[in-house]
């Protein structure tokens, strides 16, 4: 069943933490780094930190006795809005600067490849790897979009895990 006060939660500090994801996002943009790579996960730093206040404001306001099923199910509802709306924030950013940050990301994966070649052969063949190398060449906006996407709700299933342990009764 459905639980509004679940959904409300999820919603306001899912949507907070999206803007506030986004915002490291486009930071990081600004000052030059590559939002994708590296510098990139520092784009995940609101996660557990709304996670974690949002779990303590539905647990003051609307059951005192949580468990650790219904603390997973409002962490995950704050985890899917947020990895959806700074998904989709992602992909306007994304079509509003044009293939200049898609060509970034290219050329860093690129020259990360070029730099472990050797260990990348070892692990995944030749064959793979050259297909990998080719494949960098197909990366489109809503690819880059949903990956962001599906990372920040892996993420954010870590983080639920944590949180509603913490938080149950």
């Amino acid at each position: 069943m459905l639980n509004q006060a679940i959904v409300r939660v999820g919603v306001r500090y899912g949507v907070l933490c999206g803007v506030a994801c986004f915002v490291f996002f486009l930071a990081l943009y600004l000052l030059g780094y590559n939002p994708f790579g590296e510098a990139g996960r520092f784009t995940y730093i609101p996660l557990p930190v709304f996670i974690f206040l949002g779990l303590r404001y539905f647990k003051g306001f609307h059951d005192t006795e949580i468990g650790f099923w219904r603390g997973m199910r409002v962490a995950l509802a704050i985890s899917f809005y947020t990895a959806l709306c700074t998904a989709m924030l992602v992909y306007l950013l994304i079509y509003m600067a044009g293939p200049e940050l898609v060509q970034q990301h290219v050329t860093e994966m690129r020259a990360l490849l070029d730099e472990t070649k050797e260990q990348q052969i070892q692990l995944l063949g030749e064959r793979n790897f050259e297909q990998a190398y080719q494949d960098l060449d197909t990366i489109t906006p809503s690819m880059l979009a949903t990956y962001d996407f599906l990372s920040r709700m892996f993420a954010g299933l870590i983080f639920s895990v944590v949180a509603a342990v913490f938080f149950r009764k």
